[in-house]
């Protein structure tokens, strides 16, 4: 097979990071780039060497060297954007979260499976080089029998990269629809990770709360697997006088499993708040420390797109499958639902 000509759609600040994956790859190039911005379209078009440059998805998709689309929109266009897509014939990686509602989900799943070629939900955090290493330790009973999932997450008022207010403005608007800055938007990953290591996920319950009104912290949830005696639990804060070492956004999260047999520790994600080594186990050998586990944040967008172009060949399962999507989307809304209404949800 050639190299596998790939069309960006909405090419914001996150789009940096999804690139990286087809810079320098011999199986796929980008070919094709959209924005609704004309000069954000033509100036990524330089950047990424992509021989098109849109303003219309439709366009793009209508244009039949473009075999496969990374979607990069809006929450509220996932839907139209996809099915567009399938209709056309591409091979489909949607950002994270899938979209609004199971409802639209629903409709999303069915569409892509209708033509057979390759669906998936882009979720960097399964690629993530030292949660891919917990999950393998896990798997593997270096802890024993998992009993907690811990996960602190922490943004602070600078630090990072600069994004522009046009990346905030659209997510404002999702915020004001009830769908969380933190809890919803970037809350996919961590509810994610939560199903990826440990498994599907019976009750929730959350406190949901703001501190300035507009940002969703501080916040606890709590949830129940259903498989097994397994406990999560997740704490979002917000420091706004703190300047968050980072490289990307003003964020960082770690994660504790605790098992029969041991602890697991991933001591960063997004940002760079502890130094030293990214995964830390304790054992009755003692302490074991691995250093040379890639944590730069980058590395789990460089899996995804790994994982896309393997699918589309047909040499691994698209990761997440739209149906995973969809059972991570469901836990997200049992978690918001849950602080609306003030009690216990159970996601069947």
């Amino acid at each position: 097979m050639d190299r596998i000509n790939v069309g960006i759609i909405g090419c914001g600040r996150i789009a940096d990071l999804h690139a990286l994956g087809y810079q320098e790859n011999p199986e796929a190039r980008i070919y094709a780039v959209c924005d609704t911005n004309p000069s954000t379209a033509d100036r990524r078009r330089g950047e990424w060497q992509a021989e098109r440059a849109y303003t219309n998805h439709l366009e793009l998709l209508n244009d039949p060297k473009v075999e496969a689309v990374e979607l990069l929109v809006p929450h509220g266009v996932h839907e139209s954007i996809t099915v567009d897509a399938a209709k056309a014939g591409k091979h489909i990686a949607l950002q994270k979260p899938m979209t609004n509602d199971l409802a639209s989900a629903d409709r999303i799943v069915a569409a892509a499976e209708k033509t057979g070629n390759v669906f998936r939900v882009t979720d960097n955090y399964m690629f993530y080089p030292p949660i891919v290493l917990a999950k393998q330790m896990i798997d593997n009973g270096e802890i024993g029998t998992p009993m907690n999932l811990r996960i602190k997450f922490v943004s602070a008022g600078s630090g990072g990269w600069e994004v522009p207010d046009s990346a905030w403005e659209w997510r404002l608007h999702e915020a004001a629809a009830g769908r969380k800055l933190q809890t919803f938007d970037h809350g996919h990953h961590l509810w994610a990770t939560a199903w990826f290591l440990l498994g599907e996920v019976e009750r929730v319950v959350s406190w949901i709360d703001s501190a300035d009104g507009i940002l969703d912290c501080p916040s606890v949830i709590m949830w129940k697997y259903k498989e097994g005696t397994k406990y999560g639990s997740c704490e979002y804060s917000h420091c706004q006088n703190l300047t968050m070492p980072s490289k990307y956004y003003s964020n960082d999260e770690w994660f504790e499993i605790t098992g029969t047999d041991g602890i697991i520790i991933v001591h960063r994600c997004t940002g760079e708040l502890v130094t030293g080594p990214a995964v830390s186990v304790f054992t009755n050998k003692g302490w074991r420390h691995y250093e040379d586990v890639d944590s730069d944040w980058a590395a789990g967008f460089k899996g995804a797109t790994r994982n896309f172009v393997s699918a589309i060949k047909g040499e691994a399962e698209p990761f997440l499958s739209g149906r995973q999507g969809r059972e991570v989307l469901r836990f997200t809304l049992a978690i918001h639902e849950s602080s609306e209404i003030g009690r216990e949800v159970v996601l069947d």
